[in-house]
């Protein structure tokens, strides 16, 4: 592990926090700093890191305990100090990114933010109010795809879904790969595009990427999925497209656009398991229409990173309107049993 890197990039995402709240961060040892992937601010409640298979709790002393009890209490205006500074005092120019509930900060580093929604036209048009922030420590390692890298990318293969739930360290995947199909670990040089509608993955501060995505890495930064796919097949010709969390139906047409021009996909998406994954209305049309290849299940934020499993889209089987695996059942001996299904009852 990369000690003083992690040190770096968590106080590099602290920075904006309140003195008080900051400098009871910055005493903390160097081994927890490195290791930490959330630091949490609740209105009222105690100061919390989230650390892998760990919550821990923090007093005035730097100390950490498994029980909230005589923690450092965050208050109202750590809060509101906290939202202004991450906005580097110009609230104003992140209304949009807030009213979608994060904050965007240098170096990839994230901010979620909890509140009152303000309604307009029954759509989300601005926070009030904010009760808690969670700030994402966002961590670069390289070596991380490799795996990935070495089963999915060696061979001529299609696109690649890289699914798990919340921390299990989709994005640091997704940076790392693009830094590696960008400078040649795949065998070839491959022309990447980034698009990065949270600036997270490049990172890109003053039109200079804060994170290294190698020598051909194309990043469309802020830009709406839907649009910054498109926008890249038109003008930047690349051979793979990388994006974070793909959403909704305008982003599965964007991407099928895409396939249809040649492009390789490399998507995230939010599921604690193949059966939720395959009960997902959007992953079963971009699987029917071809977009992947292989799917990259991690495992949970105890062990961000790790890769659980990989399957290959071609051992599913399209029943009834919707995608199923059957995994085989073994004797303790190793002996095939039978076959176990998988998939949704049904789709969300």
């Amino acid at each position: 592990m990369d000690v003083q890197g992690g040190v770096f990039r968590f106080e590099q995402a602290i920075s904006g926090f309140p003195q008080r709240v900051r400098e009871v961060l910055q005493a903390l040892p160097d081994s927890v700093k490195s290791s930490v992937c959330e630091v949490r601010l609740r209105v009222d409640q105690p100061l919390m890191l989230t650390c892998p298979g760990q919550n821990w709790f923090v007093d005035a002393f730097s100390r950490l305990s498994n029980i909230p009890r005589g923690c450092l209490c965050v208050t109202p205006q750590d809060i509101s100090d906290a939202v202004v500074a991450m906005c580097s005092y110009s609230v104003h120019s992140h209304e949009n990114e807030m009213k979608n509930g994060f904050i965007s900060l240098k170096g990839g580093h994230r901010a979620g933010i909890c509140g009152t929604a303000v309604l307009t036209d029954g759509k989300i048009s601005a926070l009030r109010e904010i009760t808690s922030v969670n700030l994402r420590i966002a961590r670069d390692i390289p070596g991380a795809a490799d795996e990935v890298v070495r089963r999915a990318f060696r061979e001529n293969t299609g696109g690649v879904l890289i699914a798990g739930p919340p921390s299990s360290g989709k994005t640091t995947i997704l940076r790392d790969l693009a830094r590696q199909l960008s400078g040649g670990k795949a065998g070839r040089y491959v022309k990447v595009a980034v698009i990065d509608e949270r600036c997270e993955l490049g990172a890109v501060c003053e039109g200079i990427p804060q994170n290294n995505m190698g020598p051909c890495c194309d990043i469309l930064s802020g830009y709406p999925k839907g649009e910054g796919i498109l926008m890249a097949v038109r003008t930047l010709s690349p051979q793979v497209i990388i994006c974070d969390e793909i959403g909704g139906g305008e982003d599965v047409d964007s991407m099928l656009d895409g396939l249809r021009c040649g492009v390789r996909m490399v998507v995230t998406a939010h599921a604690g398991s193949l059966e939720e994954l395959l009960g997902k209305r959007q992953i079963t049309r971009l699987l029917v229409e071809g977009a992947f290849s292989r799917i990259v299940l991690l495992g949970g934020a105890d062990e961000p990173g790790r890769v659980e499993e990989m399957i290959r889209v071609e051992d599913l089987r399209y029943e009834n309107g919707r995608f199923v695996a059957y995994r085989p059942i073994l004797f303790h001996d190793g002996n095939l049993h039978g076959l176990e299904y998988v998939g949704a009852d049904s789709q969300t």
